[in-house]
């Protein structure tokens, strides 16, 4: 793993202190011995190695004194950002994905498309979608109607093959964005969206907005497929990374901007952990119910250590895979979050479309590794990122991976179940 240069000064440092510590150097060799990486070992040189057994004996009882006071000034002085492993070797700076808490791979902005999820008649069916197995978030919340909508999020925009087919932008998709400077990609918006993003000065990072409130509008690159259906018009419009990059350099938007910290907390990359929720429930299934007509089931499989992906298509009658059209493969995520909601349409002529109380918070629960841990979520500001806590008062750790993420209304919480 690579170590800041900072940190190597600190320790180098801190190595002939410890030396010191011990009074001469075959004692500091000892002291430093079986607790201290071979790289960190070398710095106390080779020179007595040789030292008469009776020399060492006597240094022994040094030993153990001498390392536990260096291990404790190695641990005090570290850079902030760094820390120690349980065997004292240096953990570099903590620098994970924004999305999905693996080392980052990418200093690249990630890129959101909003992605049309009707399912209620053969004209009117968006489904199977494409491009939205390579999402590293995938979020889900209803707009109006019943229905609900997908957000699928990038890490980078070169990893965004043709997606869609893409709608229209909603508030309460823009305000779990905002706090992490994420692209907001689509083909228009609802007028409470074009507020947030006036008020909270964001059309900087939102493409296919509309002129509402004098809102700066950035045009969407997309294309037109109807994949051989008779389909509606507006289920017929796809993008891609291409197309997004286009748009993007047109709108004077970088896409190069790593994100400092991550979505969700997640379990540390650099010591290999995982969340196995040893003391929760187990939870192999969950059944999510957003309306009558829109519902989300997820069976968890011990081999993969995911999630697998259904969903009810009104226009079919019947529960069916969700699959990437592009790939044929259902959808799989190492985490499912489920967020309880306030919600209600917006007030006056709003044409049903969903106000989130965020300020309120609500029930969470988090299902990984075949178990679920109940908590609650807190989003405290619309620029804030959203949190998630234990019962007590931890913030909950997903495993590293694909998370599925969803806002679901408080009065469909006697329709949702888990087992």
């Amino acid at each position: 793993m690579k170590i800041s240069r900072r940190s190597v000064l600190h320790l180098s440092g801190l190595a002939a202190a410890a030396l010191a510590l011990s009074g001469c150097q075959a004692a500091g060799s000892a002291a430093l011995g079986g607790n201290l990486p071979e790289w960190l070992k070398n710095l106390a040189g080779k020179g007595s190695s040789a030292s008469s057994a009776a020399s060492s004996e006597a240094a022994s009882s040094a030993a153990s004194s001498s390392a536990a006071a260096s291990s404790e000034m190695v641990a005090s002085s570290l850079p902030e950002g760094e820390q120690l492993d349980p065997g004292f070797g240096v953990l570099p700076e903590y620098d994970a994905d924004v999305l999905t808490g693996e080392a980052r791979s990418t200093n690249s902005r990630p890129v959101a498309v909003m992605v049309n999820n009707i399912a209620n008649s053969q004209r009117q069916n968006a489904r199977p979608q494409r491009g939205i197995g390579s999402a590293d978030l995938l979020i889900e919340a209803k707009v109006e109607g019943g229905i609900t909508r997908l957000c699928a999020v990038f890490s980078d925009a070169d990893s965004i093959p043709e997606v869609g087919p893409m709608r229209s932008g909603r508030d309460q998709f823009l305000q779990l964005l905002m706090p992490w400077k994420i692209l907001y990609y689509h083909d228009g918006e609802s007028i409470f969206c074009t507020q947030f993003v006036s008020v909270y000065k964001y059309s900087g990072l939102n493409i296919g907005g509309k002129s509402y409130f004098n809102t700066t509008v950035h045009p969407f690159v997309s294309h037109r497929n109807n994949r051989g259906r008779d389909v509606a018009y507006e289920h017929t419009e796809f993008t891609s990374g291409k197309e997004i990059r286009q748009a993007a350099s047109n709108a004077g938007i970088s896409l190069y901007a790593p994100s400092e910290g991550t979505f969700f907390h997640f379990a540390d990359y650099r010591t290999d952990e995982v969340n196995r929720l040893l003391d929760e429930p187990s939870a192999k299934k969950i059944s999510i119910t957003h309306s009558d007509s829109y519902k989300t089931y997820f069976s968890y499989s011990s081999f993969s250590h995911t999630y697998a992906m259904q969903m009810y298509n009104l226009s079919k009658k019947a529960v069916e895979n969700t699959v990437d059209e592009l790939t044929g493969k259902q959808l799989t995520f190492e985490n499912v979050v489920v967020c309880f909601a306030s919600m209600a349409a917006y007030s006056g002529d709003s044409h049903d479309v969903q106000e989130v109380k965020f300020i309120q918070g609500g029930k969470a629960y988090l299902f990984t590794r075949g178990g679920v841990q109940v908590g609650r979520w807190e989003k405290t500001y619309p620029t804030n990122p959203i949190k998630l806590y234990t019962k007590s008062g931890e913030e909950m750790t997903l495993n590293r991976g694909k998370t599925y993420f969803t806002l679901v209304d408080d009065d469909e919480l006697s329709n949702f179940s888990y087992q």
